[in-house]
């Protein structure tokens, strides 16, 4: 959370709506998924190899 008003707050405000999820365009659930595009998601092996991207544990 930031301090500045933002954009939502200002949307919200001017719709006359009490939440601020009513106004936004990509809202996520508490644990940070985005129901609409089933993200996150798993990444297949061939997926990460494709990029060149390596996972160290």
């Amino acid at each position: 959370g930031g301090f500045a008003a933002g954009i939502e707050r200002t949307c919200m405000i001017l719709c006359g709506t009490e939440n601020i999820r009513d106004v936004m365009a990509f809202p996520k659930t508490a644990s940070a998924q985005d129901l609409m595009m089933d993200s996150p998601g798993a990444v297949d092996a061939s997926q990460l190899r494709e990029l060149g991207i390596k996972i160290v544990e």
